[in-house]
């Protein structure tokens, strides 16, 4: 029998397994790979747009190639090409008046809202991660207006749920991301990582040791909390070595005008987390990314009820809406100007961008939903793709109970999850099924 040592420990695993890890993409090494297109990287992108829209000014009223852009989803007409609009599609498992709860349902088709009691599932971006951002400095980036991950009701602030529905915290501070992915640090900075890893590393194995001995006088229930827990230490640890993996590689440069921003900034900053956003994917320092420009319910919250005073409210939410969309069109453009093997940084970057409340006040079965770039996936943009009649969709004031019982039996169930199902196969991930599916989406793909 070989008598080599087989005493392998959980650390030294995970060591291994980092050693795996591949390079980060670097287009003078794209030659070598059979395909140009084929070695390129693959980018995610969720965005949420928060308390609704202004119906009139958000969904076209014709479908097709032809649509006409209503006056603030206008804002993106340089990038009619790079999109696609589409309305109808909804989480038929959230009800109705789910609307404030969009945050934790939008990305991951779960029922929370009104009543429900609260669950998750594993979110787009999170399940995209470990198959496109597993080569990357982090293996995913999640932004909001506030951080952490808030309460888990009206007031969550993150989008991004883990493996096992657990919400993952947010960052707010473009000062705090910046330096995390962009200052290089000194020698001794380094040494003092170095030093608190193997602190870390000690205290990581205790917590492991002495959870495994607890497990077994746990019941059926405790066992599954305790083991969501050990779920949130394993990825802790997997992202600690990462940054060890990670810590002498250069950090991208960024120019001194946008480091001397960022360094400035003392609380959250719309633009500079925008800006964060492109600086992370330009730089592959991760490939998937959320970002949450503010909480439901907060500073606008009012305009979300927008029927009961149209006149005052809907002016107001179209100031919101043009800061979101415009933000969009930013984040967009820039991505466009920006040449990647034979096409552009957009063609392999997938932006889903979309709220929780659709086109009635909290009625959230007809959500705001854009795809926006991942030309080289196989999306077929420059179209408006509706899942339901658009006669008399947005109608005007308070429904009759006869037309509002006449517009939901001729409303067409198309999941929201059936675009997840078809965008993660474009991008190269083989799915059959995502949270409530029943397929792929008609009409997206070429």
């Amino acid at each position: 029998m070989n008598t080599m040592n087989l005493n392998v420990t959980r650390r030294n695993a995970l060591r291994g397994l980092g050693t795996l890890l591949a390079l980060p993409w670097m287009e003078s090494l794209a030659s070598a790979a059979p395909s140009k297109n084929a070695a390129l990287p693959r980018r995610f992108v969720g965005m949420y747009h928060t308390n609704g829209v202004n119906p009139w000014k958000w969904y076209p009223t014709s479908a097709g190639r032809d649509y006409v852009m209503p006056e603030n989803l206008a804002l993106l007409k340089d990038l009619r090409e790079d999109l696609t609009v589409f309305s109808g599609l909804a989480h038929f498992r959230s009800p109705q008046s789910a609307g404030h709860w969009g945050l934790s349902n939008l990305l991951t088709g779960c029922g929370n809202g009104g009543g429900v009691k609260f669950h998750t599932s594993v979110s787009l971006d999170q399940y995209l991660a470990p198959h496109i951002g597993n080569s990357t400095r982090i293996p995913s980036l999640n932004l909001s207006c506030k951080t952490g991950v808030g309460a888990l009701n009206e007031r969550i602030v993150t989008m991004s749920f883990g493996q096992r529905g657990n919400p993952l915290p947010t960052e707010s501070n473009p000062r705090t991301v910046f330096e995390r992915l962009f200052v290089e640090p000194t020698a001794e900075a380094k040494a003092r990582f170095r030093h608190m890893q193997s602190r870390n590393e000690s205290i990581l194995d205790n917590v492991t040791d002495e959870a495994k001995s607890l497990n077994r006088r746990l019941g059926r229930q405790d066992q599954q909390k305790l083991d969501d827990y050990l779920t949130n230490v394993r990825s802790v640890e997997l992202q600690m070595q990462r940054d060890e993996q990670w810590l002498d590689s250069p950090r991208y440069q960024v120019d001194e005008e946008t480091e001397k921003q960022m360094l400035a900034a003392k609380r959250y900053d719309f633009d500079l987390m925008l800006e964060i956003v492109y600086l992370s994917l330009i730089s592959d320092v991760t490939r998937v990314v959320t970002f949450v420009p503010m909480e439901e319910g907060g500073l606008y919250h009012g305009t979300s009820h927008w029927n009961k005073n149209p006149e005052k409210s809907l002016p107001e939410m179209d100031k919101w809406d043009r800061k979101w969309i415009g933000g969009l069109a930013k984040l967009g453009g820039k991505l466009k100007a920006i040449e990647e093997g034979e096409g552009t940084f957009l063609d392999r970057t997938s932006i889903v961008y979309g709220g929780g409340h659709g086109r009635r006040p909290h009625y959230s079965h007809d959500l705001p939903i854009l795809l926006m770039g991942g030309k080289d996936f196989g999306f077929r943009h420059g179209q408006h793709l509706a899942f339901q009649s658009l006669e008399g969709a947005n109608p005007i004031g308070k429904e009759s109970s006869e037309d509002q019982n006449k517009r939901r039996s001729e409303f067409k169930k198309t999941p929201l999850s059936n675009l997840y199902v078809s965008l993660a196969n474009g991008m190269g991930v083989p799915t059959q099924s995502f949270a409530d599916s029943t397929g792929f989406l008609s009409g997206l793909m070429s």
